[in-house]
């Protein structure tokens, strides 16, 4: 699907929430035959604080418990995939310039995020910059693991088209069944939902995805249409879901924004793990 592509990208750091996404990410890599690049990144606390190093005192970066950090996650990879597909880079620079420095090589890149942390926003910025900025798929994993069906929501704008072929790719890959949604919102408050124009969107759900069916005829596929605002809907819908794939934009994303408001929200609200994907 995506050629020339050959490992995923991990970013790790200190936190249980990264070694949930590293998990993730070798499970992934398993089912693709793939290898994992993990990236441990941290800024000096000079570069944090300036201020600290004005009368001359010189905070101490502890380097050592960062690259004991990423041998550690090298070593997870290489247990489970073999030495050979495990790699890794101690960064000295942000993380998300870290990982966007090595995204135009992976395939999916998969970071972690404290959504639940008072401090959740901040953390957050570096998911949404990677989500924003990286060429390939993006994986924020949170929520709880589970099983079900893999959610994935569709406006049929080409940045969900491309949502719906990687759901499919990666349902057919690991086993599990597809919710296609399609989020119809009322033109007006009080709008009722029009019987004509249900069965309309559904007839043109099930032709668009006809193609997909036929390619991968093993992926069981519920198609449905439901009323409400998508970033709203979806997330309601992820409770029940393993997986939640979602175009970068849609139909409602002005061309100057790097990252929808639905993709946003459900960064923030999903309960299971999230999956923007870019034309």
């Amino acid at each position: 699907m995506y050629e020339g592509k050959k490992f995923v990208l991990v970013g790790v750091d200190e936190t249980p929430e990264s070694q949930l996404a590293l998990h993730w990410a070798v499970d992934a890599a398993r089912t693709g035959g793939m290898a994992v690049r993990v990236i441990r990144a941290y800024l000096p606390e000079v570069s944090q604080w300036p201020a600290i190093g004005a009368e001359g005192y010189i905070p101490h970066t502890p380097v050592d418990e960062y690259q004991a950090q990423l041998d550690a996650a090298v070593a997870y990879v290489r247990d489970r995939l073999g030495y050979e597909a495990g790699s890794g880079w101690l960064a000295c620079e942000s993380a998300a310039n870290a990982i966007l420095a090595e995204a135009p090589q992976a395939e999916l890149i998969v970071v972690g995020t404290r959504a639940h942390h008072r401090l959740g926003t901040v953390l957050g910025s570096v998911a949404t910059a990677v989500t924003a900025r990286a060429a390939c798929p993006v994986v924020v994993v949170r929520g709880t693991d589970r099983t079900g069906p893999i959610l994935v929501g569709t406006d049929g704008s080409p940045d969900s088209e491309r949502a719906i072929e990687f759901a499919f790719e990666y349902a057919a890959r690991i086993g599990v069944p597809l919710d296609v949604v399609y989020c119809r919102q009322p033109q007006s408050r009080g709008e009722s939902a029009n019987a004509d124009a249900q069965t309309l969107l559904r007839d043109w759900l099930a032709e668009s995805l006809a193609t997909y069916c036929d390619k991968y005829p093993g992926v069981k596929v519920k198609a449905r249409v439901v009323d409400g605002r998508p970033a709203t809907a979806l997330a309601e819908l992820t409770t029940g879901a393993s997986l939640v794939v979602v175009g970068s934009r849609g139909r409602g994303g002005v061309a100057g924004l790097l990252l929808g408001s639905v993709s946003q929200s459900l960064l923030r609200t999903a309960d299971c793990p999230v999956v923007v994907v870019r034309r």
